[in-house]
């Protein structure tokens, strides 16, 4: 008894050390916690698995599927241009859909970004959205654009660099045919 006891107890403390050291190291991340509005995020985005719908809604492609040698990949990036030009940021309107090309030539809907170009942001400081203060950039992998702040939210490709890394190794860009 006193065996099984002393065995639960250290399970209990292992396990909350594994957490503790998974969470510090940003490995156990909002993949694994329950959240009402990432989960709203992930729902409202879900009609965009076909990609014709995104196009119909005026999503367009904008550089060839984006990877980086050591850090993984982004994916082909569809942006609505209406949306990531209004200087806003709405859970239900992501400014960008990232796909994975399939071997048979289509589109698996992998991730979203929420973007707000500077130049279009009226608020003061750095913008905040779904509890994450969004990164300043000035590319797309090597592409150069106007600066902008975006958040990358990995919906449905588990990320192990975290669910808002930019570069998922998880993704690949092997079929890209663009």
């Amino acid at each position: 008894m006193v065996k099984l006891f002393a065995n639960l107890v250290l399970g209990t403390a292992l396990s909350g050390a594994i957490w503790a050291s998974a969470s510090a190291c940003g490995t156990a991340d909002a993949h694994d916690k329950p959240d009402a509005m990432l989960n709203r995020s992930r729902e409202m985005a879900a009609k965009y698995f076909n990609i014709e719908v995104a196009k119909a809604e005026g999503y367009q492609q904008l550089f060839e599927c984006t990877t980086h040698d050591e850090h993984g990949t982004m994916g082909v990036h569809f942006i609505n241009p209406g949306r990531a030009g209004d200087g806003r940021l709405v859970l239900g309107e992501p400014d960008v859909l990232t796909y994975e090309p399939e071997p048979d030539g289509s589109m698996q809907l992998v991730g979203m970004e929420y973007i707000v170009f500077e130049k279009d942001w009226k608020q003061k400081g750095v913008p905040e959205f779904l509890g994450r203060t969004l990164q300043r950039k000035t590319t797309v992998g090597v592409h150069p654009v106007d600066p902008y702040y975006e958040l990358h939210v990995w919906h449905w490709r588990h990320n192990p660099a975290g669910m808002f890394a930019d570069w998922n190794p998880y993704v690949g860009c092997a079929n890209d045919q663009s």
